[in-house]
């Protein structure tokens, strides 16, 4: 940053001191903050100037479009407000790529706010903009008069002129206006923060059942499956869905291998590792490779089996021991291989090549499906009339019987926003409707192939003392949320279009 930067920054920061801010003042910093941040993030001159790609389009807005140089200011910005998460470090390629991405959407966000609310009637007059920079920012003045020279010297230093930096300020300014209407319609009454109170100390445990049908028919189990075998349609059907599902079966290939493990830590380094490893590689071909992993391996779960992991497919092990022990030869100990453990000597003893389960090894196991499948609908029917009469012990029978269980949400305030481990929409609407001494929810409760039985296990209250900012959090909570859905239903009806090679960085 040019010492004429610092200057600047210098005779800014005597002014805020020396001079009592009115509020008014305040707000004009604030709004111009966004703007003047081009000038302390790229430098006084501003850097842009020197910029090969600095002029065309982000991206548009109906007719509005949104510069290169904007996008660019905005990114750095978020660049900077970013920076303390990654250890003052600077950012790789996919965060800048994530950071520009956010950038524009912000700007989008912006010009969509502005040309909404002109369309609303929200304003800020020439007479206001024209007051703000005079009288209301310190950047343009000198012992607390405003210096047109200064002001054009600043502005064209970032090659702006003061139609472009005037329009800006507006746009800010509506912008402000606009979230200020909305954090006014905001404001929560007196019933309303003692009703929110309310459902804050108001805690509730909810248990639940939670299955869909994959889940239930692993569970359920049936007995007489072996004896529909000897039906001849039954066992044609078996077969059928064999033949049908042969992917089911497939069966993916296999080693049968021991390996020893050196690992690395606080007291031995890697090189002493490896050269540990290396050392008993060695005495491998003179000594018995499970008598070695019993005396070495640093691996207790294998150790005490001589080293004998049984068999084993690519997809149960990391990457760089599957990938050595799957190229091995048969009866070698191969070359040490480096995992996030440490290091290994892999000994392969056996071998499995892909290749498919036969019918009659399966045909059992198809056979209890099909059964389970075939019963399931009645069980669920059968529970669906149980949770409607409100019939605890045979609403509890039938989970017994389809091998379910209850879980519990643990206990919760009444104005979470979330119900913890239920992750549903639907379960959650239905838990807001149950009432105290209700045993169940009254309906099974479907959302997509999930299926939720809920009932209200227990309740209590906590005392919930608000702080000083509890009224401003729910205003700015509603304010937030009132503002993002005018947005989001103004962004419906706009047309925006984003720069694919502005976002990818070419």
């Amino acid at each position: 940053m040019s010492d004429s930067f610092n200057q600047f920054k210098k005779q800014l920061n005597v002014g805020i001191q020396s001079k009592r801010w009115s509020v008014k003042s305040i707000t004009a910093l604030v709004l111009f903050g966004a703007i003047i941040a081009v000038f302390a993030l790229f430098g006084f001159p501003n850097r842009l100037n020197n910029s090969a790609g600095a002029s065309g389009f982000a991206g548009q807005v109906n007719n509005a479009l949104i510069s290169v140089a904007d996008l660019r200011s905005e990114s750095a910005r978020l660049e900077q407000m970013y920076a303390p998460m990654f250890g003052g470090q600077g950012l790789g390629d996919a965060q800048r790529q994530f950071v520009r991405q956010q950038a524009l959407e912000n700007l989008i966000t912006q010009e969509v706010s502005s040309q909404n609310a002109k369309k609303a009637g929200i304003l800020a007059t020439d007479a206001e903009i024209q007051d703000m920079i005079v009288r209301e920012l310190p950047y343009f003045q000198e012992q607390g008069r405003f210096q047109r020279d200064r002001y054009y010297q600043i502005l064209q230093a970032n090659r702006l002129t003061p139609a472009d930096f005037e329009e800006k300020l507006r746009k800010e300014k509506v912008n402000v206006r606009t979230q200020r209407l909305f954090e006014a319609a905001s404001q929560p009454l007196s019933f309303e923060i003692e009703k929110i109170k309310n459902l804050q100390e108001s805690k509730w445990n909810v248990g639940y059942v939670k299955f869909n049908k994959e889940m239930a028919l692993t569970q359920m189990k049936s007995t007489n499956a072996q004896a529909q075998l000897s039906n001849p349609e039954f066992l044609k059907r078996t077969q059928d869905y064999y033949n049908n599902n042969k992917a089911e079966f497939e069966v993916q290939p296999q080693v049968l291998a021991q390996h020893i493990l050196i690992k690395i830590g606080k007291d031995v380094s890697e090189e002493q590792a490896k050269q540990k490893i290396e050392e008993i590689k060695e005495k491998s071909k003179t000594t018995d490779f499970g008598k070695l992993a019993t005396q070495y391996s640093q691996d207790q779960g294998s150790k005490v089996k001589n080293g004998d992991l049984g068999w084993f497919g690519k997809d149960r092990m990391v990457s760089e021991f599957a990938n050595a022990a799957f190229s091995q030869k048969l009866g070698e100990v191969g070359e040490p291989v480096r995992t996030t453990f440490g290091y290994h000597l892999i000994k392969v003893n056996d071998r499995k090549e892909a290749g498919q389960k036969p019918f009659d090894q399966v045909q059992t196991e198809i056979a209890q499906k099909l059964v389970a499948t075939d019963a399931y609908e009645g069980e669920v029917q059968a529970l669906e009339k149980a949770i409607e009469q409100g019939d605890l012990s045979t609403v509890e029978a039938q989970i017994k019987k389809m091998g379910l269980k209850w879980e519990e949400t643990g206990f919760f305030a009444l104005n979470a926003d979330m119900i913890p481990n239920l992750n549903s929409p639907e379960a959650s609407k239905a838990v807001f409707a149950l009432q105290e001494g209700q045993s169940l929810y009254p309906h099974l409760v479907k959302d997509g192939a999930e299926r939720f039985i809920l009932r209200l296990k227990a309740t209590k209250k906590e005392p919930f003392v608000a702080d000083s900012n509890f009224r401003a959090s729910i205003e700015r909570e509603r304010a937030n949320d009132l503002f993002g859905s005018w947005i989001e239903n103004a962004k419906k009806t706009a047309k925006i279009e984003r720069n694919p090679q502005v976002l990818s960085g070419r």
